[in-house]
Formats: structure tokens, sequence, C-alpha cells
């Protein structure tokens, strides 16, 4: 049987972590840090960061944010928001994060998931997938969202290269996390 593992997802509105439904009646919920801090003392064995507003107000994830996280974290941390380019890709790396989630721009542009498994491998590549069930739909349907809520078409991840996703809850077994293994920031 496959271990459980407590991946908390927190999603992030100008630097806050908020709490809503489908996208509205957002409230505050805290400092990313400090609630990413509480998970780590908590044992969550991973992080997700989404930027929800990132790719609706057409800007990318804060680089500070991941810098930040990576600083205080000493579990894998995965970021996303806004995230259009490799090289959007190369730059949350850089700052720290383990991995980067893409959604709008994988239902936008494909070929993203593709390009940044090629260069940076599919283990850093998750593809966060929005969906609602369509009611009363025969057969059942469901639809695809992005850009914070608004609906999109549907896209093949997986074939495309990505090496997890949301919706998929797959864990990449040959990920060893190993940039922070070797700093000694990975917790046995």
């Amino acid at each position: 049987m496959l271990a459980r593992r407590i991946i908390p997802c927190l999603d992030i509105k100008d630097g806050r972590v908020v709490k809503g439904t489908s996208f509205v009646g957002l409230r505050d919920a805290g400092d990313p840090v400090e609630l990413a801090q509480r998970y780590n003392t908590q044992s969550a064995d991973e992080l997700v960061f989404l930027d929800i507003t990132a790719s609706k107000e057409n800007r990318g994830t804060t680089l500070e944010l991941a810098a930040r996280l990576a600083r205080e974290l000493f579990i894998p941390f995965t970021i996303g928001g806004g995230i259009s380019t490799p090289e959007d890709i190369h730059a949350l790396v850089s700052a720290g994060a383990d991995k980067t989630s893409v959604n709008s721009a994988a239902l936008r542009n494909p070929d993203l998931i593709s390009e940044g498994a090629k260069h940076f491998g599919s283990q850093c590549i998750v593809v966060a997938i929005d969906a609602k069930r369509v009611p009363e739909s025969k057969p059942i349907r469901w639809e695809v969202f992005s850009h914070g809520g608004q609906p999109q078409h549907r896209t093949r991840c997986r074939r495309l290269g990505a090496g997890g996703g949301r919706a998929w809850g797959r864990r990449n077994p040959a990920h060893q996390y190993g940039r922070r293994r070797a700093q000694g920031r990975l917790r046995p």
C-alpha cells in the first residue's frame, strides 16, 4: 500500500495566504512563510503555493516569496501562478522552489509542459488542474478552469511531460530532493 502524504496547498493573493470557495469570498489567512513554518513543524511532507491572481493580472509569481520560502523551509515546496515561459520556471527553481506548478499557461501553450520537462526534468513540472463537474451532465463531464476560475479547454498534460498534477496526485519516486538533502535542509 502506498504511504499517505500530507501536501497542503496554500492560495496566495497580494503576497498573503487567502481562503475562499471557488475563487470568491476570499479572506486573509496569514503570512505564507509563517504558515509554511507551522506546516513544517506539523510534519507536512511538502507544500504547494499558488498565486491565484498572477495569470489574471498578467504578472509572474513573486521570486521574493520563493526565496523567502527556500530560506525558511526544510521540506520541498511547489510554487505556481503566472508561470508562462521556461525562463519563469528557471527563475523560480533558481530562487529555491523544488517544483513549479502551471495552469493557465499550460492550457494556452501545452508545449510549455514538454519544454519545462525537457530542461528541468518532469519532477519539476506540476500541472494544476482546477476542474468542476458540469451539473446534470450525462455522461458525467468536467470543465477545466484557469485564470482564477475562468473556464478553459482540456489538455493532455501527462503526455506532454508533466511529472505530477493536483488532479492525479501521483508522486514521482525518482525525485529525491537532492539539492535540499545535500544542503542538510531536508528532514530524514
